[in-house]
Formats: C-alpha cells, sequence, structure tokens
C-alpha cells in the first residue's frame, strides 16, 4: 500500500490522549497563519476538533516539526520547517490521530516574510505601514476595508496580489493602488486567470508612500473571510507554457509576463502530486528566487503535441486520443491544429484554459474541406466532461469550450480553429485542447474525502456512478488493502447509480493514514472498463458558487479508536419477493455496552424496509428484511446499523454489508424448451412449480399465444401444489406452424397480483 507522500515525512506529536472510546474522527475547521514560509520555522495552530491522541501531521511535501506542549483536542499547534525545496503553492493538509484522519484543509508555502493585518485599519489615514516584500495576512468580513502603506520608488515593479479563493476564502477581493497623495496607480478585480482573486502589476510613478485598499467587492465578505495579500517586487509569470503535459515525460516550461522581463525557460520533470493530476514545478530564478506562477500543470496519459513556434509554419497533424498546446499570441491570432478522422466516429473537445490560470475566453470551430465550418462550441454550461476529473454543478458557466462531434460521412480530415472570443490575446493566453473518442465510459465519484475505521469495526462508504453511454454493471473492489483491514465489495447493477461497500478493520489493526484505491471495472464491447475512484473537494464557496475545488484520486484512510461494540453480519442471504428475509447478527461487547440496539438500514434499496431490534445483554439477534412486491427482483447491497445506548453514550453500529439476493415466490421448471403438436391430436405437456418458503398460495397456469386451431385449457394448482400438466388440442384445421407461446402464472402475494413473468415455450405444429 503506498502511503500518500508527506506521511513518511510526519511526525507522532505527543499530545494527551483520548481516553473514551467514543472519540469521533479529527476534524480541521481552520489553520493559523494561513501560510508557511519555506526555510523558517513557523508557529502553526490547526483548529477543529479529535485533534488528540497522538495527532500526525500530513502534508503532500516534506517537513520537519516540533510540538507545543499546549496542544489538546481542539487546538493542534506544533513549529513546523518546510525546506526550502518545496515548490511554492497552496497545499491540502491533514491530520492523523489515534481517532483516525482528518478531512483536507489548505495552506499556502510562500518565500517571503509574513505580518499578520493590525486593526484598526479601515480608513486611508488608518493604513497599517509594512515592509516590502511581504505576505499580509488578514481578514476582510462583510463590508470591511482594509488599508496598508509602503514605501517605494519611482520604476519600482510592484505585485499586489490578493489570494483568497486560491487558499480557501470567500472574500471576492477587489484592491486599488494609489500613492500617500490619493492618486490613482492601478486597480484590479476578478484578474483573467485567477478565477475571482485579484492582481495588480505596476510600475510606480514616482519616490515615496503608496496605499493598497483591500474589500470585498461585493461588500459581503462571507465564508471563511481570509486573504494572503503579497506586496512588493515579487517574480511572478502571467502565464506558463504549455499549461500542461504527459505524466511523467520532462518538458521545456516557458515563462512570460508579470514581472518578468524577458522569457525563462526551464525544464521539468511531470511528477504527479498525491492524489492528484496535477504537478506543481518549482521555477527558480538565477537570483535564487522562485517564480509565482498561475496554476499548477495539469497532467493526462495521452500524447502532446505542441503548435509550431513559427506562426508561419503549416498546422500540426495529430490523431485522437492527443492533446494539442498552443498559446493565442499575438491578440486576434486564430490557432489550428489538422486532425485525422474517421466517417461515424464520435470525437469528444474540450478546451482547458481558464482553470489553468489561462485568461482565454475561447470560441472552438471545427472545419472541414474549404474550411467549411461543421461546429462552433463557446462557453460550457454544466459540462458532460471532466476538468481534471471535476463536475461543476448545473449552474455553472465556464469560458472553455467544449463539445461532442460526430464526424460526417466522407470526411476523413478536419481542422481545429481556436480564438479568444473578443480578439485577444498575447502574453497569458495558453490553452489545451483535449481530443478523445466517445467510448462507453462511467466515473466512479466517492461520497467522502476520507474514511476513519475505528478498530474492531466497520464503517460503509457510499459511492455514485457517472454513466457515460455505459449502462452494464459495475464491480467496486479495493484491492492492496493494509494489514488488518477488509472490505467486501459492491456490484452495482445494470443502470444503477451507486451503492455502498463496507471496510472492517481487526481488533489489533493500526494502519494509516494509507490511500486506498477504489476500483470500479466494467465490461464494454471493446473490453473492460477500469476506473479510479475520485472525490471533488471544494475548498472556496462565494454563496453556494464553488470558487476552488480540487480532485482527489483515492482515498485516504486510517484506523481509528474502537467502538464499545462492533457487529457481524454474513455475506449474503435470500429474501423471497412480497415477503421477508432474515439477516442473523451478531454483537460483540465491552465490559458495559449492555444497551438494547434498534435496527436500521443505510440507504435501503427502493422497497425494502428493516424491522427488529437486539435485546439488551444479548450477544445476537437478527433483522427482517421486507421485500414487499414493489421492490426489484435480483441482488442487492444493504447496510445494517444497529442504534442504541452503549456505556455512557448513544451509539450507532455497522455491519458489514450484506448481499441480498431477492428471488421471486415460484420458478416454472418446463419438462422440454420445445413441444410438437401434431395437427388433430393432443399433447400433454408437464411441468413443475418450485416454491420458496413461505409461499403457499393456489396458482393458475395459462398458455398464451397458440398458433390458430391450437386450444390450452387454465391448470389450477391448490395451495402447495407443484406438479402440472397443460393439454394442448390442435384442431385437424390447424396449419403447421412455429410459435413463441408464453407459460404464465397468475396468483396472489397478500392482497395484490403478483407480477410474474412469462416463459418462453417455443411450440411446433406438424402434420
Amino acid at each position: 500500500m503506498r502511503p500518500i507522500p508527506g506521511f513518511a515525512a510526519s511526525l507522532m506529536i505527543g499530545a494527551a490522549t483520548i481516553s473514551s472510546a467514543l472519540a469521533d474522527a479529527p476534524k480541521i475547521n481552520d489553520i493559523k497563519p494561513l501560510g508557511v514560509k519555506r526555510g523558517e520555522p513557523s508557529d502553526l495552530t490547526i483548529n477543529g476538533s479529535g485533534l488528540a491522541g497522538a495527532p500526525v501531521l500530513v502534508a503532500p511535501f516534506p517537513f520537519t516539526a516540533e510540538v507545543a506542549p499546549n496542544s489538546d483536542g481542539g487546538n493542534f499547534r506544533i513549529k513546523v520547517t518546510v525546506p526550502p525545496t518545496v515548490a511554492l503553492g497552496v497545499y491540502p493538509i491533514r491530520v492523523k490521530s489515534d481517532n483516525g484522519i482528518s478531512n483536507p484543509f489548505l495552506i499556502s508555502v510562500g518565500q517571503f516574510p509574513r505580518v499578520d493585518e493590525a486593526e484598526d485599519n479601515s480608513t486611508f489615514e488608518q493604513a497599517q505601514v509594512v515592509p516590502t516584500p511581504v505576505i499580509v495576512e488578514g481578514s476582510s468580513a462583510g463590508s470591511d476595508v482594509d488599508h496598508f502603506k509602503f514605501a517605494g520608488k519611482k520604476g519600482q515593479k510592484i505585485v499586489v496580489d490578493a489570494q483568497c479563493s486560491r487558499i480557501g476564502s470567500g472574500v471576492d477581493p477587489q484592491i486599488r493602488l494609489t500613492t500617500a497623495g490619493r492618486k490613482f496607480v492601478e486597480s484590479a478585480d476578478d484578474t483573467p486567470g485567477l478565477v475571482t482573486d485579484a492582481r495588480l502589476v505596476a510600475v510606480l510613478p514616482e519616490d515615496g508612500d503608496y496605499v493598497i485598499e483591500l474589500s470585498d467587492s461585493k461588500y459581503q465578505g462571507g465564508g471563511r473571510p481570509v486573504y494572503r495579500l503579497l506586496i512588493g517586487e515579487i517574480p511572478i509569470a502571467s502565464e506558463i507554457y504549455p499549461i500542461g503535459g504527459r505524466r511523467n515525460e520532462t518538458i521545456g516550461l516557458e515563462l512570460r509576463g508579470g514581472t518578468l522581463n524577458e522569457t525563462v525557460t526551464l525544464a521539468s520533470p511531470l511528477a504527479a502530486e498525491p492524489l492528484s493530476d496535477i504537478f506543481r514545478p518549482r521555477l527558480t530564478l538565477p537570483d535564487g528566487r522562485d517564480v509565482e506562477i498561475p496554476a499548477p500543470l495539469s497532467l493526462s496519459d495521452l500524447p502532446e503535441i505542441r503548435e509550431p513556434a513559427d506562426s508561419a509554419a503549416a498546422p500540426v497533424r495529430g490523431a485522437a486520443p492527443v492533446v494539442f498546446n498552443g498559446r493565442i499570441d499575438p491578440a486576434a491570432d486564430e490557432d489550428r491544429f489538422v486532425l485525422s478522422v474517421t466517417p461515424g466516429q464520435t470525437l469528444r473537445i474540450r478546451v482547458e484554459a481558464s482553470d489553468e490560470g489561462s485568461a482565454l475566453d475561447g470560441t472552438l470551430q471545427i472545419l472541414g474541406a474549404n474550411n467549411a465550418v461543421l461546429a462552433t462550441a463557446e462557453d460550457t454550461v454544466s459540462p458532460a466532461l471532466p476538468v481534471r476529473g471535476v463536475r461543476r454543478p448545473a449552474t455553472i458557466t465556464v469560458p472553455d469550450p467544449s463539445l461532442d462531434f460526430a464526424v460526417p460521412a466522407g470526411v476523413t480530415e478536419i481542422t481545429l480553429a481556436i480564438k479568444d472570443l473578443i480578439g485577444r490575446g498575447g502574453v497569458g493566453f495558453p490553452y489545451r485542447i483535449l481530443v478523445e473518442p466517445v467510448v462507453p465510459a462511467f466515473q466512479l465519484i466517492l461520497n467522502e474525502s476520507q474514511i476513519t475505521v475505528p478498530k474492531g469495526n466497520t464503517v460503509s462508504l457510499g459511492v455514485t456512478l457517472q454513466r457515460q453511454g455505459y449502462n452494464g454493471p459495475v464491480t467496486v473492489a479495493l484491492p492492496e488493502l493494509p494489514v488488518g483491514l477488509t472490505a467486501r465489495p459492491l456490484t452495482i447493477p445494470e443502470g444503477g447509480a451507486g451503492g455502498l461497500f463496507t471496510l472492517t478493520a481487526a481488533k489489533d489493526a493500526n494502519f494509516g493514514p494509507v490511500d486506498l484505491k477504489v476500483v470500479g471495472t466494467g465490461q464494454g464491447p471493446a473490453g473492460p472498463i477500469v476506473e479510479y475512484g475520485q472525490k471533488n473537494n471544494v475548498y472556496a464557496l462565494q454563496g453556494t458558487l464553488p470558487v476552488n475545488s480540487m480532485t482527489q484520486n483515492g482515498l485516504p484512510s486510517a484506523s481509528g479508536t474502537p467502538l464499545p461494540a462492533a457487529l457481524e453480519a454474513p455475506e449474503t442471504i435470500e429474501a423471497v419477493h412480497g415477503y421477508n428475509g432474515t439477516v442473523p447478527l451478531k454483537v460483540a461487547r465491552d465490559a458495559g455496552a449492555d444497551g438494547a440496539l434498534a435496527l436500521a438500514l443505510l440507504t435501503p434499496p427502493p422497497g425494502v424496509t428493516v424491522a427488529g431490534t437486539i435485546a439488551e445483554k444479548a450477544p445476537e439477534g437478527a433483522a427482517t428484511i421486507n421485500t414487499p412486491i414493489e421492490s426489484p427482483v435480483g441482488p442487492t447491497n444493504i447496510v445494517l446499523t444497529a442504534k442504541g445506548k452503549l456505556g455512557p453514550a448513544e451509539i450507532t453500529l455497522t455491519a458489514p454489508v450484506v448481499r441480498v439476493s431477492i428471488v421471486r415466490p415460484v420458478a416454472v421448471e418446463l419438462s422440454a424448451p420445445m413441444v410438437d403438436v401434431k395437427v388433430g391430436t393432443t399433447v400433454e405437456f408437464k411441468g413443475k412449480l418450485v416454491r420458496k418458503e413461505p409461499f403457499k398460495q393456489p396458482v393458475k397456469i395459462t398458455l398464451t399465444g397458440l398458433p390458430a386451431g391450437l386450444k390450452a385449457d387454465p391448470v389450477d394448482l391448490p395451495a402447495e401444489g407443484t406438479e402440472f400438466a397443460l393439454k394442448i388440442i390442435a384442431e385437424p384445421t390447424a396449419a403447421e406452424a412455429m410459435a413463441a407461446v408464453q407459460v404464465g402464472l397468475a396468483f396472489k402475494v397478500g392482497d395484490k397480483d403478483y407480477p410474474f413473468p412469462p416463459t418462453p415455450l417455443a411450440v411446433k405444429v406438424v402434420k
């Protein structure tokens, strides 16, 4: 089992332990400060709950740490040192303790000194004096307006960068730079490529003091209203090119714009960051400072092609699957790529730009012979396709075009033409065009960002299947589990949208944090379809609008504090449709965990209900599963819970998933699949009913669909009857024929007619 990188560098921090068996898994609510400076110790306080019990800081970068003696379950305090070799950026971190593993939370890794905002700085005259270069950490809740003053010299190229959504804040910042004499210099709001964040780069017009004004653009500053404000002569690139590449390849990267006076070319191998499909390069200038870049690079497993460096060169050619990389430069530029295609083929074509820090608002045309426009795409509303595995809510419109294109008959070559919608271009307009054949597929979405499995107990996890042309069954499994952890897999039936699987930890289990692989497998027309579970973690909201989300590949997991009791359940049972099934349960109780337990179902299948309790102090019990005739027939998975007061608190236990085979109350066995009937004769055809307990009702058996000239009277079987014989009479005038006849059963379950599907029987009429 591969640990999440950073785990090896995690330190066991000796905080107070929790003796209660009912401790919740760790949860992070906030981190102060919002970031750390590389190469120097930083005092970090992680605020939340369940943070005691030998906590471990988990990060996707190396670090060293020392514990603060006043840590507790609500505040985990450590002194962290991040080495200078770590790439700049915003990273998700977690805490693992004896109680399990926490949610992810963002922290910034920077390179400049930090100061805290000091109130009251809400007016121009009260502007807080700060040095440069500096990172100011503060908050701007509601209508709060913050002011900062710094000294500058004429000709300095100054960066003012309000990092909000990028660090998980709900602030939509606007910034304004003036001289101390209130002479306007520059302003920014919703800088292209930074979602809702704001950044300005200004050349100072004179020697003297300057004032920065920062506020929420709507003066609403909700959610977690914090910011990191970078001020000074900071190396920033407004473009990195290309904005992605093929995983594990080494490519040259070009940096332009921002505070760079010339193009800087660097080489970097593209190794994915833990649990992700992104790469965060470290780009160091000759003076030792690192360049701040718009966004991490996006990685794919497809062949990658760049547009020619010479704008006069012929368009490059490719065939799906492929990724084309380019940039719109100069303004009003249009780039073209030639794609070999097959008539009747359907291609999924999407542009990645805005999510990768590009200012491009692209428009894409599909051209045929003589530049005939075959299709056009502009903004994408609720894309059917993921960007880095992310599915946006239906209300989101993004400026990146995407479409599914069916290649017309006779067409073997198309041209992709891309430009900015309003004719912009230059530095800061890179893009990627991903072209893939449309094939039956699905995405496997994890319903949780992490999972804690208490020692000796079971937990459940839901998965959602987002189908893309594949409607068959999907098996969900967890390979390579660590020692002490077992799983009961899940089969999502044909057309199903998801389900639950369970994980059970042994009493002596001590694992984590580990990255569990959740693998979904289906059988497509061209072979197996294999997809890995993903989770889209939203880190920043403005109202209900997600403005920062990252896709997590895999499921971080750890063992946790045991509960005072545990449930055992069989792997499979059978339930008769319209009646009940029984799930026997065993309860292992600690001393004092004697309370009665009420049984229930997690996310029950349609129509299925449960009843039952486990008596006080009882070591076993049973759940009665009711499967009314409105519920579907076939295999289904259920997860039982048992809730009761076990010791000082009320606890909910989870049982391992049980596969319930819902079978019909009766089955038909025919003596043969076909019967020959000679004209003018009577043939007796026999069969048998196989009854499932407790079905004992009378059954009427009929034949329908007989050829003309044939008839068969119904047969009534008494309650509990099994053997039957149907007489098929062929009149002398009957013609030779072959027919698909149906053997029907009519009976009741309770007071309802049961919808029993007919059994086919081939009938051949001969002379």
